[in-house]
C-alpha cells in the first residue's frame, strides 16, 4: 500500500535519534512505505531485557505486575500477564462515532512505532515490526474518533491499534472493511500475543492527537498560502493601494510571519498595472479598508501561530510519551507523566483560533467584493448581466457566512474543558484529542471559505479584465479556471468549491 509513485526503496526511515519530520509523516499518511533504522533493534532488545530482569526481581512496575490507573495497587501475577494485557486492550477499545480517515490512522501508527523504536518502552522488536508490516501491507485499524481525553495519552484510540495487532477488532484492508484476523492472515502477518507491558506501551502516549496535529499544521500552512493568493487577486480586482505592502513598513514591525506574508504578496503582485497608489486614486480614500490593507498583518499572525504549532508538534513527534519510561543504560525505570497531552492541546487550541481567523478574514473580503457599495463599481454579487433575474454568487456567500459562524464555536478552547475521569486518577486532562478533532474541522472549513473567495476573485478578474494583471495573479487565475469555469449562467456551485478546496496546493 504505497502512495502513487512510491517504491519500497523510497521508504520513510524510522531511525531515532534521527528526527521524524512533519513532512515525512505526511508522506507515510499518504501511503509511503516505512522501514526501521539500523540501531532500532538493539535499543528495543536492551529495554526489553531490562523489563524481563525487573519482572524476575519482583519490583513493582506499573502495568507489568500491577493493575492500571487507580488499580495500580492491585498486583498482577506473572501467569496472569497475557490475560491482563489482552483485557486492557479489550476494555479500552470502546471508541464511538465516525472513524478516523485512513491518513490519520497511518500517521498514528507511524508515530507510535517511532516512539517505541526509541527503546524506552520495553517492548519486543516484534511489536514494532508488526506495526511496520501492517503499514506497508495497508492493514489499517478502524479507529473511532470519540473516546480519549488526552491525559494518559490517547488510550481509547490506541487501544484500537493494539486490538488489531492482536488480531481482534475491525480493519480497513484493500479499501474494504473486515476483521483484523482475516486481514493479517491475508497479508501474512502473524497476530501478536502481548507479553510484559506491550499492550500498555501501545496504548499510552499522544500518538493519535500528535499525528492529527502534524497533518493539521501541514494543511494549515498550505491554507494560509492559498489565502494570500486569494487576497492578492482581490487586491488587483479592487485596484488596491500597494503602499500597504511596502517592505519598509514591515521591517519596522518585524514579526516573521508578517514579513513573509508581505514578501509573498509583493512577489505575486509584481508588475501589476491594476494597483493604484495614493497619487493615482482620484476620488478614492488615501488608504483601503483593513481586509485589503492589513493582509500581511493578519495572515502573517496566522503564519506565526502555525510556526509555533509546528515547533510543538515536531518535539512531540520525536518524544517518548509512555509511562513508565525505561533507561536500561542506567538500570532505571521512572514512573512519571510524559503521556499527558497538554502541549498538543494548547498548541491546537491556539491554532484553532488562527484557522478560524483565516476563514473570517477571507469571508470579510468576499463580502466586500460582492457588495456594490464597497466593491469599486463591480456589479452586485458579481452578476455579469440580468441582475435580479440572476443571483450570481449570493448563495455561496451564505455558505461562507454560516461556516464562519460554526468556526467561532469550534475555536473555543477545548483544553479549558478538563473533566476528571478514571476514578479521579486522571484529575486534570488536556482534551487535546477534542482540540485536534476540532482543528481538523476548522481546516476543512477554512479550505472551503478560501475556495469560495478564489471563485469570487476569478469572477471579479473576469469582469475587470486580465490584461493588467501581475504574472503571479494571472497564473493563479489560470489555475482557478482550469478547475472552475466562469459563471456565465447561474448554476449550483457546491461541487466547484469542493473541487477547488481539494486542490489548494495549486495556489501555494
Amino acid at each position: 500500500m504505497y502512495a502513487a509513485g512510491e517504491r519500497a526503496d523510497d521508504a520513510v526511515l524510522l531511525a531515532p535519534p534521527e528526527p521524524l519530520t512533519l513532512e515525512a509523516l505526511g508522506r507515510i499518511a499518504a501511503g509511503a512505505p516505512v522501514a526501521l533504522g539500523d540501531g532500532v533493534r538493539g535499543r528495543l532488545e536492551a529495554s526489553h531485557a531490562q523489563l524481563v530482569a525487573l519482572g524476575r526481581s519482583g519490583r513493582p512496575v506499573y502495568g507489568l505486575n500491577t493493575g492500571c490507573g487507580p488499580l495500580c495497587e492491585q498486583p498482577v501475577s506473572p501467569d496472569a500477564v497475557p490475560r491482563f494485557q489482552r483485557n486492557l486492550v479489550r476494555s479500552h477499545a470502546t471508541g464511538l462515532g465516525p472513524r478516523h480517515p485512513t491518513e490519520v490512522v497511518r500517521a498514528t501508527m507511524a508515530v507510535r512505532a517511532f516512539s517505541l523504536s526509541q527503546g524506552r518502552s520495553a517492548v519486543r522488536p516484534l511489536v514494532v515490526d508488526t506495526l511496520v508490516a501492517m503499514l506497508n501491507a495497508g492493514v489499517h485499524p478502524v479507529i473511532p474518533e470519540i473516546g480519549s481525553v488526552g491525559a494518559s495519552g490517547d488510550l481509547v484510540e490506541l487501544a484500537h491499534v493494539a486490538s488489531a495487532l492482536m488480531g481482534e477488532g475491525k480493519v480497513e484492508w484493500r479499501a474494504t472493511g473486515c476483521g483484523a484476523s482475516q486481514a493479517l492472515a491475508a497479508a501474512g502477518i502473524p497476530p501478536v500475543v502481548f507479553e510484559g507491558r506491550e499492550a500498555l506501551a501501545l496504548m499510552n502516549g499522544t500518538a493519535c492527537e500528535t499525528a492529527q496535529a502534524a497533518l493539521v499544521v501541514l494543511g494549515g500552512e498550505e491554507l494560509v498560502v492559498a489565502a494570500e493568493t486569494a487576497a492578492a487577486l482581490v487586491l488587483e480586482a479592487l485596484g488596491a493601494n500597494p503602499e500597504a505592502l511596502d517592505a519598509r513598513v514591515h521591517a519596522v514591525r518585524p514579526h516573521p510571519g508578517q514579513g513573509a506574508s508581505a514578501s509573498r504578496l509583493r512577489a505575486l503582485l509584481a508588475g501589476s498595472r491594476r494597483l493604484r497608489d495614493a497619487t493615482a486614486r482620484a476620488g478614492r480614500p488615501v488608504q483601503d479598508a483593513y481586509t485589503v490593507r492589513c493582509v500581511p498583518q493578519v495572515l502573517g499572525a496566522v503564519r506565526d501561530a502555525l510556526a509555533h504549532a509546528r515547533r510543538t508538534v515536531a518535539i512531540e513527534l520525536n518524544s517518548v510519551t509512555d509511562n513508565p519510561t525505561f533507561f536500561p543504560e542506567d538500570g532505571a525505570v521512572v514512573h512519571a507523566g510524559n503521556f499527558h497531552g497538554q502541549p498538543i492541546a494548547l498548541a491546537m487550541d491556539h491554532l484553532k483560533v488562527a484557522l478560524a481567523e483565516v476563514a473570517l478574514f477571507s469571508e470579510r473580503r468576499l463580502a466586500r467584493l460582492l457588495d456594490p457599495a464597497l466593491n469599486g463599481g463591480l456589479p452586485p454579487f458579481l452578476i455579469r448581466d440580468d441582475a435580479g433575474v440572476r443571483s450570481g454568487l449570493m448563495g455561496l456567500q451564505y455558505c461562507a457566512s454560516s461556516t464562519v459562524a460554526e468556526n467561532a464555536v469550534l475555536a473555543h478552547p477545548a483544553s479549558l474543558g478538563s473533566v476528571p475521569t478514571n476514578a479521579n486518577n486522571q484529575d486534570v486532562v488536556g482534551m487535546g484529542t477534542v482540540a485536534v478533532r476540532q482543528a481538523r474541522r476548522l481546516l476543512e472549513n477554512g479550505r472551503r471559505v478560501v475556495a469560495i473567495e478564489l471563485v469570487a476573485a476569478a469572477e471579479a478578474i473576469d469582469l475587470v479584465g486580465r490584461e493588467s494583471l501581475a504574472a503571479g495573479t494571472l497564473a493563479a487565475h489560470d489555475a482557478i479556471r482550469r478547475l472552475v469555469p466562469p459563471l456565465v449562467e447561474d448554476r449550483p456551485l457546491g461541487d466547484d468549491v469542493e473541487r477547488l478546496a481539494a486542490a489548494l496546493s495549486a495556489f501555494t
